[in-house]
């Protein structure tokens, strides 16, 4: 996953901008925005490297060839879904959105490197975690006036766009227990903790907030780290736990 993010965020109501990529190249035209969405945030998270040899890769991977690929790209950066003086200059794909976005997905990272000729916005004035790389290029004074001049718009209805399997069952235990839309946050915290206990340990401890009624991350965190602590790395090790448990017990009270 490197610095890229397992869950992003997707506007029910896509913008004109989007909107018109669909009407220009049918269904495909959208669909090659969201994968390019999909790689942009599941690599490095705010922009994505785009040279003749990715988009043939890319066209390889969507099932088009590069020329096509490319011709929607080029769509794409004509009408501002990326960046056009950003991917002219650099050969990479971003928005000030997903920036913003992504930022904010990852701002309870310990640590975020980012390069500072690719930001859109002082992204290091309003998060502390990030960390800005060394670099010769300081493009803020030409996105000051973007960046002012852009309102915050009224916030969307959305809906999550998952890229990751795993992701998925956390997604849909999370909405099925807590009956509500999750945030990317949330999904990105109890992932991380795939990196020392299997899947459906998450699910299981997703399923004791329901049923205590305490339905937030914190809760569950807690109880993923009380079973860290514990030994707990599949869900067969809870059952022992649990018996070891009131073995002390009944020690205890003999």
């Amino acid at each position: 996953m490197a610095g890229g993010v397992t869950y992003f965020p997707l506007d029910v109501h896509l913008e004109d901008k989007v909107r018109l990529i669909e009407a220009e190249f049918g269904l495909t035209g959208f669909a090659v925005v969201v994968k390019l969405y999909q790689k942009i945030y599941g690599e490095l998270g705010y922009y994505c490297e785009w040279t003749k040899e990715v988009a043939l890769l890319f066209g390889q991977e969507v099932g088009l060839g590069g020329n096509a690929v490319s011709e929607i790209v080029s769509a794409a950066v004509r009408r501002g879904i990326f960046h056009a003086p950003l991917y002219e200059k650099y050969h990479i794909l971003t928005s000030l959105g997903i920036q913003k976005r992504y930022f904010e997905i990852v701002s309870r990272r310990k640590a975020v490197d980012v390069k500072r000729e690719y930001l859109l916005f002082d992204v290091a004035q309003k998060y502390k975690n990030v960390h800005i790389l060394a670099g010769n290029v300081d493009i803020f004074s030409e996105n000051a006036d973007i960046s002012e001049q852009r309102k915050e718009k009224e916030r969307k209805t959305t809906t999550a766009v998952v890229v990751d399997e795993n992701v998925r069952a956390i997604v849909a235990k999370l909405e099925s227990c807590w009956c509500k839309t999750v945030s990317p946050y949330t999904v990105e915290v109890l992932y991380g903790y795939l990196d020392t206990m299997e899947l459906p340990v998450i699910l299981r401890a997703i399923e004791l907030s329901d049923e205590q009624g305490i339905r937030k991350v914190s809760y569950v965190k807690g109880i993923l780290q009380k079973w860290q602590l514990e030994g707990v790395h599949k869900l067969g090790d809870i059952v022992e736990t649990v018996r070891k448990g009131a073995e002390r017990r009944w020690r205890e009270l003999g």
